[in-house]
C-alpha cells in the first residue's frame, strides 16, 4: 500500500505581523478543545484520518517499516483522532535580507497541519490543502516534530501562538505572542541549522526575541540563496 507523502507548494497569502483574531469561520491556530469549530480544513482532516484508517485497517497486527504514525499496530489508528490544527506562515527572505524584522516578513499560506493525537498524546502531524475537490491530506507523519510542538503548546497553554517557516534558513519556530510582542521557539531543525541552545537565550525558557534571532537567519539565508 502507497503512503502519500506528497508537499504541494503553498499558496501565499497577505498577512499582518500582529496575532490578530481569526475571522468567525477560521478556526484559531493551536487552539484548545473547546475553543475548536468544524471548519472546512478540520472536517477535512477528520476525514482523510478516517479514510487512512479504514485502509490500513485490513493490516491489523502490523506495523510497516517507515509507518508514519507512531504507533503499535496500524489498528490503534481507528482510535486516532484530529487535535488542534494550524496554519503554516512563511517567512519572505526577500523582506528579511532587506531589512525587515521576521515577524513583518510573514506570509500566511493555504497549508494547515494537524496534531493527530491516540489516547492524548501526539502520534504525528497531518499536512491537508485546498483544492477544487475541497481539503485534501497530502502528506501524514512527523511523530518526532509533534511531539515537539506538543510540548510547547503544553507549556504556553493560552498563549497566541503561530507556526514560523523560513525554508531558506531550514529553521521552524513556534512563534508565542506576549504582550503584543513574540518571542519563538526553535523547533529541532532551526536549533541544529542555527546552532541555538534548547533552553533559550533572553530568560532560559525556549523562547527567543527576534532580535536575539536576526543575525543567524539573515545570514543563512544568505548564504543558501547564493548572496554572499
Amino acid at each position: 500500500m502507497n503512503l502519500r507523502f506528497c508537499i504541494s507548494l503553498p499558496l501565499l497569502l497577505a498577512a499582518g505581523a500582529a496575532f490578530a483574531a481569526p475571522p468567525q469561520n477560521v478556526e484559531a491556530d493551536f487552539a484548545q478543545a473547546s475553543a475548536r469549530i468544524e471548519t472546512p480544513a478540520r472536517a477535512g482532516a477528520d476525514l482523510a484520518l478516517r479514510n487512512f484508517a479504514a485502509q490500513w485497517g485490513r493490516e491489523a497486527g502490523t506495523l510497516p517499516q517507515g509507518f508514519p504514525f507512531d504507533v503499535a499496530d496500524v489498528a490503534d489508528l481507528a482510535d486516532a483522532k484530529v487535535g488542534y490544527g494550524f496554519r503554516v506562515y512563511e517567512a519572505d527572505p526577500a523582506a528579511l535580507l532587506a531589512g525587515k524584522r521576521l515577524d513583518e516578513s510573514l506570509r500566511a499560506t493555504a497549508t494547515w497541519r494537524f496534531n493527530v493525537t491516540l489516547g492524548g498524546r501526539p502520534i504525528g502531524l497531518m499536512t491537508v490543502v485546498e483544492d477544487a475537490g475541497g481539503w485534501q491530506a497530502v502528506s501524514f507523519g512527523g511523530a518526532g516534530l509533534a511531539k515537539e510542538i506538543d510540548a510547547v503548546v503544553d507549556a504556553r497553554a493560552g498563549a497566541p501562538m503561530r507556526y514560523v517557516r523560513v525554508n531558506q534558513a531550514t529553521a521552524d519556530f513556534i512563534a508565542v505572542g506576549e504582550g503584543g510582542k513574540a518571542r519563538y521557539a526553535p523547533l529541532r531543525a532551526a536549533r541544529e541549522s542555527l546552532r541555538l541552545a534548547a533552553s533559550g537565550k533572553s530568560g532560559g525558557d525556549g523562547l527567543y526575541a527576534e532580535s536575539e534571532l536576526t543575525a543567524q537567519l539573515r545570514d543563512s539565508v544568505g548564504r543558501n540563496l547564493g548572496h554572499e
